[in-house]
């Protein structure tokens, strides 16, 4: 992350951190999100993701575009997309503010910050956690979006709240929010460490690798090293990603006729061992190529643009 501070530069620092946070998160966002309708759609799934399957409703990546376009139109493909921005707005501000603050109290000196990947790792739980208390409700919303058809139940954002408040009461914003925290905990604390030996072994001149002395970025490498510890990070809890989706929507399934065979569980050690009964160890992994894809390409974008773009604050607040 953008680290080496001096202490004499004319810049409200945490100000900085969360701009360039929620900018990047937006837009990767925007970028990314049909990866994340594929990932949802795939993840609800109870039949098989099977190209020899005759009753799943989809079977692959390019199959399920398709069907997707043809049954509900392009815009599907960015469905839940409002509140996914809410989501990635909060979360990366609040997680790139955290973790920076977090750095700044684990290290001797403000401009000579701690470079170890426990360190790192410590930090990424720390600002992941953090994130997830204030964006989590967004991503319920998110997924009610994005798990139903055109409008079908919900019409936008606003009635998906209101119809949560009223139906199902403020628990319901929170619901899943145990195997979340967990998995974004761990998930923030690998994408950190990996991100800073990834960056370290490519000598590359991010801002986490303070040994090169280069002012020049070399986006490219800092691009591959966000590709890698993304993926790296998101294989290592995506189960966990599996089973909140489900529990999201317990209250929900009725009304997601035409999708399959409904899912019930009650809590994570019920839906997980569900999961596997009704499914293999395979179940916990469904959806995994287009998250995959989503994780590199999404964590790349976004270490990146919040790179760039704390630079271009700075650069901007120190010349004003």
């Amino acid at each position: 992350m953008s680290l080496e501070i001096s202490n004499t530069e004319k810049k409200p620092t945490w100000l900085l951190h969360s701009t360039a946070g929620a900018c990047s998160g937006g837009f990767t966002r925007l970028i990314c999100q049909p990866f994340d309708v594929l990932k949802i759609r795939f993840q609800l799934q109870v039949e098989p993701l099977s190209r020899n399957s005759n009753i799943s409703k989809y079977k692959s990546i390019h199959q399920s575009i398709r069907l997707i376009y043809k049954e509900e139109g392009f815009k599907a493909l960015w469905k839940g997309l409002l509140p996914g921005q809410f989501l990635s707005t909060t979360y990366g501000l609040t997680q790139f503010l955290v973790f920076q603050k977090t750095l700044a109290l684990l290290s001797i000196t403000e401009k000579e910050l701690n470079q170890t990947s426990s360190v790192h790792f410590l930090c990424g739980v720390t600002s992941a956690t953090a994130a997830t208390l204030v964006s989590y409700p967004f991503d319920v919303v998110r997924t009610r979006l994005v798990a139903q058809k055109s409008n079908q139940v919900y019409a936008n954002m606003r009635s998906v709240a209101i119809s949560m408040f009223r139906m199902e009461g403020v628990s319901a914003y929170y619901r899943g929010f145990f195997p979340t925290i967990m998995q974004n905990a761990l998930q923030g604390g690998f994408l950190f460490m990996f991100y800073n030996t990834f960056s370290k072994f490519s000598s590359t001149n991010t801002s986490t690798n303070t040994t090169v002395h280069d002012d020049r970025i070399n986006s490219v490498k800092q691009f591959s090293s966000g590709f890698l510890a993304g993926v790296l990070a998101k294989t290592i809890v995506y189960p966990l990603d599996v089973v909140k989706k489900r529990l999201q929507l317990q209250d929900f399934v009725h009304s997601r006729d035409g999708f399959g065979k409904k899912f019930l569980c009650n809590g994570l050690l019920d839906c997980i061992y569900g999961t596997i009964r009704e499914e293999s160890i395979n179940g916990l992994f469904k959806g995994l190529s287009p998250s995959l894809i989503k994780a590199g390409f999404t964590t790349a974008l976004h270490l990146t643009l919040y790179e760039q773009t704390f630079k271009l604050l700075q650069s901007l607040v120190n010349n004003f």
